[in-house]
């Protein structure tokens, strides 16, 4: 049975390029049967500062933006994260989504799609881990850093080109897409 792959859109700012990774990252996913995915977008679900009083690790955000976010996670069986690199770590939209929630998360797996202009956002990446492993997501080992450069964009900015422009990173993402569908689920942990 094939599992249900959210693949989140961390950023939220304008001239992003984060859709245009995410339609390459959906396309590639495509090729494995196992996979359905769906893209989510942050800018689409438009989610509030975060700012209740309690963590939702002890008690769930009881808003209706929380509700509808927490009914949304729940029914996914596992996550892509797309995330850009801004100022060495991953965009506020990505960091406030995840922190809206925690039994949604956990241990459902997750494969990481970093891009940036240094190292392919490999920063971002290592905060997205450790904030993901915090929620007890279990983390594909192989993580893909897409490393931007002037020759893949055109004049408006955009990426002319993404199965031109990363096509060597297509083994790293089938193998954390591989690594997706044979995940397992373990049991959640009880709480204290």
């Amino acid at each position: 049975m094939a599992k249900n792959i959210q693949l989140i859109i961390g950023s939220t700012r304008q001239n992003r390029l984060g859709a245009q990774v995410a339609d390459w990252v959906k396309k590639q996913a495509a090729q494995h049967e196992d996979l359905n995915i769906e893209v989510v977008d942050l800018l689409e679900q438009d989610l509030p500062f975060f700012n209740a009083a309690v963590s939702p690790m002890y008690a769930p955000d009881s808003s209706d933006a929380a509700q509808a976010w927490a009914e949304k996670i729940g029914n996914a069986d596992g996550f892509i994260f797309v995330t850009a690199e801004y100022n060495r770590s991953i965009p506020a939209s990505l960091k406030n989504a995840i922190d809206f929630l925690y039994s949604q998360w956990l241990t459902k797996p997750a494969a990481i799609v970093s891009y940036g202009w240094i190292d392919g956002g490999a920063a971002a990446s290592k905060h997205l881990h450790d904030i993901l492993s915090w929620v007890k997501i279990d983390i594909a080992e192989d993580q893909v850093h897409l490393k931007l450069h002037a020759d893949i964009l055109g004049e408006d900015g955009k990426l002319t080109d993404t199965n031109v422009a990363f096509k060597d990173y297509e083994p790293v993402l089938t193998n954390a897409l591989k690594e997706l569908a044979a995940h397992e689920p373990a049991e959640a942990p009880i709480a204290a």
